[in-house]
This record gives C-alpha cells, structure tokens and sequence, in this order.
C-alpha cells in the first residue's frame, strides 16, 4: 500500500511540472497582450504600420540627400562648372589654431 501511494505522489509530480509550464505560458501569453484579442491590436498594428511608412519614406529621403551631397564632394566643380571654395578645415585643426588665450 505505501508503495502504490509513493507511486501515485511521482506520478502526480511528474505531471504538476508540464502541467504548471503550461498554465504560465497562457498567463504570460496574456499578459503581453495587455489582456487585449486580436481585434482590439488591429488599430495599433494600422499606426505602427503608418509610422513605419513614414520612417521608410524619412530614410529613402536621407538616402537621396546622402547621395547627393557625396557627388557633390566627389566634384571640387560646382554645378556651373566654377570650383568651389575649399572645405573648412577639421575641429581639431581649427583648434589647434588658436592661441591659448583663446582656448577659453
């Protein structure tokens, strides 16, 4: 009898461990929805879906901008042909410059 109840007391611990891993991902499932179904995300995933249209929009932009202001370092010709007035030079040069006095 003691053996068939030791039996019985594994069984039933080897069964609370899946079981109990189940019932936490439900809980936690939910949890990360905030409670909400699918439905109710709908809305949220339309302004996450405009942002990121904005966002694509925003970088093939910069891209262009890059693009551009890279031929344009690539040329010393401006778009009329006349050279262009030398870059400025470095921080760390313009500082170097200075005197002490004007470090400050």
């Amino acid at each position: 009898m003691l053996a068939s109840t030791f039996a019985g007391l594994y069984v039933l611990a080897a069964l609370a461990c899946p079981v109990g891993m189940g019932l936490m991902m439900v809980f936690m499932g939910k949890g990360m929805m905030g409670g909400k179904t699918r439905d109710q995300s709908a809305p949220e995933m339309q302004d996450e879906q405009k942002s990121l249209a904005a966002l694509r929009a925003e970088q093939a932009r910069l891209a262009e901008k890059i693009a551009t202001l890279e031929r344009q370092a690539a040329d010393p010709a401006g778009p009329d042909g006349e050279q262009t007035r030398p870059r400025r030079a470095s921080l760390e040069q313009q500082w170097s410059e200075l005197t002490p006095a004007q470090h400050r």
